[in-house]
Parts: structure tokens; C-alpha cells; sequence
């Protein structure tokens, strides 16, 4: 399954890592790891190395085995060396700034269990300034000198290895490098078109941009900022004609450049999170209805993998915005969020757009949902785009809490009510995590009226049988990652007398 990629260093993350059970090229498993000795830190400034190489980083979880399994070979001398300074003393003289690498232990099992995150090179590679030499007995009874690494020398994860780079290598790493720069080419784009006017970057002088001008293809400021410009001159047109055409340029992102489907998504997303956020509803909706027309776009020469990870990629946008609308309290958007229909042929089972691309993803290892794969992947969607998180700070714990909540929420709207929401069947994501961040949401839900009419049109015999069942499932998933333990665990009350007093029928899984 794809690992999700965030820097989170929480036992929750190296739970579900563990849980993939096999190693990937963004996640390695070492049983033992010896930063005492000069093999042990060439060996790991490899595996840095190569992974500082992935788009997106990745990790390395030391104790574990091969399949993910603790293993209890870290001694106390051995965990201290892991302290983020030490670390990072130990492997600087080798890996060159800026480096991000990140530890944290955890106890698994009654092992003890380090996990690193190591961010992607902002360059892309890395190259070694010096060679990684040790000494090994040459069992002669002297040494013979060994090197992990040689100066000059790159290296790449290769399926689950970590490699010197060949020619297919570069080229995967600088097509990633490519596309990590094009946001500053979009700055200086804005840049040029902001000369015209012999003056700094500014809402009042965007706006005095022609319609044209609202483009998806904006760096993320800019577009931003003239949004909004708009929305409060209630100047319609070119806000219409930026979102008309980022819909119709779908089909040349698609075809010709994939590479910036991604941009497009954000600013598409950031413009519904923008009018979520100061209430603009009409925005909010025509915005929801160009992701819906990105998700239903078919090409004509289809490739199922390539239409599939888009669509994945719209249902974590569509998460990240349901996050936004949790922690704004604004139920309404989030059915509208969740229960979004989609047309076509393919579309006939699941005709939900969140269920679809999930299930779908899944079945095609593209995301693994028992690990809370879209739950990860929206995360790193709001890290990465600004509107989605105006209301908290980059890493707050806030955001988790909302996604979890969210997705709780997709599942009540689900079961209580298949037919209205396009979805025959739903999986709890959220159970992997702790219960203490999804727990609030079906505390408000049993006490908010008002909230259940926008959730579930005020179905309580509806909306308490879907909160059973989710519990129900929730509880099979959570025992296997010490998540959500059960709503007979909550700290209110009141969701256990809502349920005794609405539930008709035995839950079911």
C-alpha cells in the first residue's frame, strides 16, 4: 500500500506504518541501528540520503522488522543517540543543509521503537561531499577499510533499496524537481504581469487586471489575494471565467502535463475554502461543482490508473475542505461536501464521489484505507495549501482532529441516508486514531438539533442507528492500532442516552 508522507511523528503514524507490514521506497525498517559505531552512521546517512531523493521524503522506523514487527534490540544507550541533537550531530558532516530529519521513540509491544521522517532535498538529490568509510575486521586480525558511500555519488530509493542512481533514476528525480519549482515560476509569472503596472504585488492593482487574469495557473498569493479582492467587489465575471476555465483546462492538464493537475486542484480548492471561510456560499457551491466536473471528466483515451489517482486526488481535496467546514461549524457544507453524486457510466454502484475514488484506490493499492490513507493524504493536501488552514496554525493539532471528525460524519451521512448520499457502504478511517479527536463530533451530534438537520435532515432514529454501526466497525479497526475504543468509552454521557434512547436496531459492523 502508498504511505502517506507527512512529518508526523506520532505513535498513531508509526502504528500505521508498522501496520503496512512490508517495506516501500518511502518507508525502510531496520531491526537495529548502532549510531555508536561509524558503520552505523554511514549506514543510516544512506538511507537518509536516498529517501531526501523521494517527492515527498519518507521514513525510516528502527526496531521493527522486515514485516513491521517490534523487535526488541534497542538498548537505552542505543535510543540516546536518537535525541533529535545527537542525531543530527552524528550525520551533519555528511548530509549538507538544509536538512530536515525528525525523530520521536515510542514503546510498541513492549518494544522500544524510533521513528525518523526525513523531508525531501528542496533540491531534489543529494550529493555526498565526502566519503562514507568504516573500518571492518578483515578476520585476519587486522581491519580493511569499507565505504557505504563515495564522494560525488547520489542516492535514490530503488523499489525498497537504497541505490546509487542510474539514468532512470535522474530522470524521475529532476521531472519531481521540475515540478517543485514551478510555483516560483508562477511567482515571477505574477511578477511580470504585475510590472505592467509599475507597482508591488497588491489586491487593488491585480484587480485592475483584465478577467483573463484570474487564472488557476497564479502562484498561490496572488490567487489568493484577487479571489478575494473579488469576492468582496462582488465582481462575478472573473472569478466565473478562472473557475470555468481551470474546469475546461482539465482536459490539456490531463493529457499533457499531469504534473500540474495538482496545482490546479489547490487553487480550485482554495477558492471554495476561501468562500467557506468568509461565507460566501455561491463561491463555495460553483467551486464544489468544478471539482465535481474535474472528478466526472472521462478522456478519451482512458487510463484507469492515471483517472483514479485524480480522482483520489479530489476526494483528499474534498476531505481537506470537510476538515475546514468541522472546525467552522458549518454542517451544511460539510453534506454538501459528503454526499456530492457524480454522473456517468462507471459511476452506477458508487455513485458517491468520496466512496468511489476510495474503494477504488484501494482495491488498486493506491491507498490503503485500513491505515487511514485519505485521512494522510488530505493532511498533507491542507499543509501544502494555505486557504485551507487560515483559521490554524500550520501544524495544529486542530487539523487531525477536524479530518477525523469529517470522516465520521461522511459515515453517518452514508448510512443514514444511502440513497440521498450515493453511498452503499463506508469504513471508519478515522478509528486508527485516537478517539479523543473524533469523540467531540458525536458528542455535538447527539446534543445539536439543529447540527442533525443539516447532517441527516433530523432523522434521530436514522442518524442513531448510522452512529451504532459506526461504532461498531470503528471498535474492530481500533483494537488493531489502540484507536477508537467505543462510544461506551465517551466522556459524554449524553451520546450513550441519545443512542439508548433513538437506536432501533442491533449495530452492524
Amino acid at each position: 500500500m502508498a504511505v502517506v508522507v507527512e512529518p508526523v511523528l506520532s505513535l498513531e503514524k508509526l502504528q500505521s506504518l508498522l501496520a503496512e507490514g512490508c517495506e516501500q521506497t518511502n518507508l525502510d525498517f531496520k531491526s537495529e541501528c548502532d549510531l555508536g559505531t561509524r558503520y552505523g552512521i554511514v549506514s543510516l546517512v544512506k538511507d537518509i540520503a536516498a529517501m531526501q531523493s523521494n517527492e515527498h521524503g519518507g521514513y525510516i522506523v528502527i526496531g521493527a522488522s522486515d514485516a513491521g514487527a517490534p523487535v526488541p534490540n534497542l538498548t537505552e544507550r542505543h535510543l540516546r543517540m536518537f535525541d533529535e541533537a545527537t542525531l543530527r550531530s552524528k550525520i551533519v558532516g555528511y548530509l549538507q543543509e538544509p536538512l530536515d530529519v525528525r525523530a520521536a521513540r515510542h514503546e510498541v509491544d513492549g518494544c522500544s521503537v524510533v521513528l525518523l521522517y526525513i523531508a525531501a532535498s528542496p533540491d531534489g538529490f543529494h550529493v555526498f561531499p565526502r566519503n562514507g568509510e568504516y573500518e571492518k575486521d578483515d578476520g585476519k586480525g587486522g581491519v580493511r577499510k569499507e565505504f557505504e558511500f563515495r564522494k560525488g555519488e547520489v542516492y535514490v530509493r530503488r523499489g525498497t533499496a537504497s541505490t546509487v542512481w542510474e539514468p532512470a533514476d535522474r530522470e524521475r528525480v529532476i521531472a519531481a524537481i521540475m515540478m517543485r519549482r514551478r510555483e516560483q515560476w508562477r511567482t515571477e509569472f505574477r511578477d511580470e504581469i504585475v510590472s505592467i503596472f509599475s507597482g508591488h504585488l497588491t489586491a487593488q492593482n491585480l484587480e485592475r487586471l483584465p478577467t483573463a487574469a484570474m487564472t488557476w495557473r497564479l502562484d498561490a498569493e496572488a490567487f489568493d489575494e484577487l479571489a478575494l479582492e473579488l469576492m468582496r467587489r462582488k465582481d462575478e465575471i472573473p472569478l466565473r471565467r478562472g473557475l470555468q476555465q481551470a474546469v475546461a483546462d482539465t482536459a490539456e492538464v490531463v493529457s499533457s502535463d499531469p504534473a500540474d493537475l495538482q496545482t490546479l486542484l489547490h487553487r480550485v480548492a482554495s477558492l471554495a475554502a476561501l468562500a467557506l471561510t468568509h461565507r460566501q456560499t455561491q463561491w463555495f457551491t460553483e467551486a464544489l461543482d468544478g471539482l465535481v466536473r474535474i472528478f466526472e471528466y472521462q478522456p478519451t483515451a482512458a487510463d484507469q490508473s492515471a483517472d483514479l489517482e485524480r480522482r483520489l486526488q479530489i476526494s483528499g481535496h474534498a476531505y481537506a475542505l470537510g476538515a475546514l467546514a468541522v472546525r467552522l461549524r458549518d454542517w451544511s457544507a460539510v453534506r454538501a461536501l459528503a454526499d456530492r453524486q457524480v454522473r456517468g457510466r462507471e459511476f452506477d454502484y458508487y455513485r458517491n464521489w468520496l466512496r468511489y475514488s476510495i474503494v477504488h484506490a484501494n482495491r488498486a493499492h493506491l491507498l490503503n484505507e485500513a491505515t487511514g490513507g485519505i485521512i494522510g493524504m488530505a493532511h498533507n493536501i491542507i499543509r501544502g495549501t494555505a486557504a485551507l488552514r487560515s483559521d490554524v496554525a500550520l501544524d495544529d493539532g486542530r487539523v487531525l482532529d477536524s479530518l477525523c471528525q469529517f470522516d465520521a460524519l461522511t459515515g453517518v451521512i452514508f448510512i443514514a441516508d444511502p440513497d440521498g448520499s450515493g453511498s452503499p457502504s463506508y469504513f471508519p478511517s478515522f478509528a486508527r486514531y485516537d478517539q479523543e479527536r473524533t469523540e467531540p463530533v458525536f458528542a455535538a451530534l447527539a446534543t445539536d438539533p439543529a447540527m442533525r438537520e443539516r447532517i441527516a435532515h433530523g432523522d434521530d432514529e436514522r442518524i442513531a442507528n448510522a452512529m451504532a454501526d459506526i461504532d461498531a466497525h470503528a471498535q474492530k479497526v481500533g483494537v488493531q492500532y489502540d484507536g477508537w475504543g467505543g462510544l461506551a468509552d465517551a466522556r459524554s454521557r449524553l451520546v450513550l442516552r441519545y443512542l439508548d434512547h433513538h437506536a432501533t436496531r442491533t449495530a452492524q459492523p
